[in-house]
């Protein structure tokens, strides 16, 4: 990932070199940009959550860096509507970059074509619209990280048993593409069985109801897996209502700090932990590089944007959580 910001910087002095050779002439162009506080806007999926928030201080502190304006907000809800009506309003208000991470993908294609041909940029983050006009996404490669948590389950659940699979919406690519590189290892494992698959929608609440449910009608399930960041806490509450810690596996999605008390308690045993701090930090700086550099006006052969910065996991268990994350 340091290669490719690397990439984006010497991509920066390329064209700034360029234009002190070419663009003389533009001299009064440059000065009255320089002078102008750009801004920019990240749009999570909803608000309100942990791990939201981790994406909110990795954007303020780019944005003090570089001493511009951001702007972080999303929908209370996880819904594509409400994105889509927050970048409306962006669009309108002469944002000069948005950063997305789109709930269904097909449904923010448009809203983000409509950016792009006002000439403002859009970056992705943590979830992907790969068939879009963005010109980065920045986060979690999904699928490898879901083959990660695959593997990790085999491991503590052993080559036999019945899992429960908890996810955030369905809809959510990014979501889906972790179930997908889960099922391709756990098809190798024909003793191990998914009972049921069921989403939350990003609720921890709505989570613990549905652990409580197919704790009662799977009463032989070795595991709950989650695939997002309310899943794992919502199924170990479940499991401390019925003190089954132990007895019901749970190998969970992000390090938020509900999931990392339950770890130390001896309820999840292990979370794929991504870096959404990073996701914030990295997307204001890509925005401002594409912003600086007239993005929209560069010939696309020497574009050296990275369209994909994979942002990298850990995981995470109680052997190796104070490494990570130190109590005090």
């Amino acid at each position: 990932m340091i290669g490719q910001i690397r990439k984006i910087g010497a991509f920066l002095l390329v064209v700034l070199l360029i234009g002190s050779i070419i663009g003389c002439g533009k001299k009064e162009k440059v000065e009255v940009k320089k002078r102008k506080v750009p801004s920019f806007i990240l749009v999570p999926k909803s608000v309100g959550l942990p791990y939201w928030a981790e994406v909110e201080r990795g954007m303020n502190d780019a944005a003090k860096e570089l001493g511009v304006k951001a702007i972080f907000n999303g929908p209370p809800e996880a819904i594509s509507s409400g994105q889509i009506s927050i970048i409306e309003g962006a669009i309108s208000r002469g944002i000069d970059g948005i950063g997305v991470s789109p709930n269904e993908p097909g449904a923010l294609e448009g809203i983000i074509g409509r950016a792009t041909e006002r000439g403002i940029p859009v970056v992705t983050f943590d979830s992907d619209a790969p068939k879009s006009l963005r010109f980065s996404y920045i986060g979690t490669d999904n699928y490898e990280a879901g083959k990660v948590l695959g593997k990790k389950v085999v491991k503590i659940v052993g080559e036999k048993g019945k899992i429960a699979v908890l996810t955030g919406g369905l809809g959510a690519r990014n979501l889906n593409r972790r179930i997908e590189g889960l099922k391709e290892v756990i098809s190798s494992y024909p003793g191990i069985k998914i009972v049921t698959l069921q989403a939350n929608n990003d609720d921890e609440s709505l989570a613990l109801s549905q652990a409580e449910a197919i704790l009662q009608s799977h009463p032989d399930l070795s595991a709950f897996v989650g695939i997002n960041a309310a899943a794992a806490p919502g199924a170990a509450r479940a499991l401390r209502t019925v003190n089954k810690k132990g007895t019901v596996k749970i190998v969970g999605f992000d390090t938020v700090p509900m999931t990392r008390e339950f770890i130390r308690g001896g309820y999840i045993q292990g979370t794929v932990g991504q870096r959404p701090y990073l996701m914030g930090y990295v997307s204001i700086k890509v925005l401002y590089d594409i912003y600086m550099n007239e993005r929209m006006k560069i010939p696309e052969e020497i574009n050296t944007i990275d369209p994909n910065i994979d942002t990298g996991i850990i995981f995470v268990t109680a052997e190796n959580i104070d490494k990570y994350f130190p109590k005090n």
